[in-house]
């Protein structure tokens, strides 16, 4: 499962972040890190981004980045 699947206000933890080293290293910057807890808060209408609530903050990240972010279910 991926970030896009998630519903809203749904918690989960991340499990993979994409195999490109640099959108990675963005990603762990803004607060994408394994195994971290985030709740889908909005998905924006036309495939627009999507954000996420994750360490006490709301993130927005594009739709084809959510694609690549793996999560579990807790």
């Amino acid at each position: 499962m991926t970030l896009v699947d998630v519903a809203k206000n749904q918690v989960v933890k991340i499990s993979g972040l994409p195999l490109d080293e640099m959108l990675s290293a963005q990603l762990l910057e803004q607060g994408f890190a394994l195994r971290t807890e985030v709740a889908l808060a909005h998905k924006a209408p036309f495939n627009g981004p999507i954000a996420f609530r994750l360490h006490n903050t709301k993130i927005s990240i594009q739709r084809s980045i959510a694609e690549q972010i793996q999560v579990a279910s807790m």
